[in-house]
């Protein structure tokens, strides 16, 4: 089968991944699977752009993307209490003046999980985002600072699959997978509303995309 467009094939690794979608404040969640905007944040790293660049904005609308869930992994809630002389965002002390205040956090992770993403678009955009991630200026991430990738995230470019469906069917699974995978694919009415697509709003303001979730076929 030819493909039109190349897809480019990450594998995403770790003890721990934390996607947020509807993180606020101090309960940050984490989403089932990685986010369209944390996986542009990740190539965003490996290029060094900086947050607010307006070129991250333009990668979001240049490519599309599935993700398969080859080992979806657990769900753990980190409990973080934080206590001190603490401050609001306008900079006025939390609490009586003088004294300590306490902060409860709870933060989400997904433990021992393996995903594909498979990313698809022009030629010279899907070569720019290898190019990066195999030589990166920053260091890569699985959604959040303290989630490191167990092994190098880039797979290959791949021109063997019709489309992205096609891929997420056939590309091969990773050994630890398991039996029965599903993957996410954008879609054009279907589906449901996922708020993951990057904006140049100021703050983390994210836009919204329709998803289908599938059972993956396999070969």
């Amino acid at each position: 089968m030819e493909n039109h467009q190349p897809i480019l094939f990450l594998r995403l690794e770790g003890p721990l991944q934390s996607w947020g979608e509807r993180a606020r404040w101090n309960h940050r969640d984490t989403a089932y699977m990685p986010t369209k905007s944390g996986v542009i944040g990740l190539i965003a790293c490996a290029m060094g752009l900086g947050r607010g660049d307006g070129r991250i904005l333009e990668l979001d609308r240049a490519v599309r993307i599935a993700v398969r869930a080859d080992r979806p992994g657990l769900l753990m809630t980190d409990y973080h209490t934080v206590i001190g002389i603490i401050r609001t965002a306008d900079g006025k002390q939390r609490g009586r003046k003088g004294q300590e205040s306490t902060i409860l956090s709870y933060r989400q992770y997904l433990q021992d999980a393996i995903f594909l993403v498979a990313i698809t678009g022009e030629g010279n955009i899907i070569e720019r985002i290898r190019k990066a991630l195999m030589d990166p200026v920053w260091p890569i991430y699985l959604g959040r600072k303290s989630c490191v990738p167990s092994r190098p995230v880039l797979l290959e470019v791949s021109n063997e699959y019709a489309s992205l469906e096609d891929a997420m069917n056939r590309y091969p699974r990773c050994e630890r997978s398991e039996e029965s995978i599903v993957y996410e694919i954008e879609a054009d009415q279907n589906g449901y509303v996922r708020r993951d697509i990057v904006t140049a709003a100021p703050g983390r303001l994210y836009g919204e995309r329709r998803v289908e979730l599938k059972p993956a076929k396999g070969e």
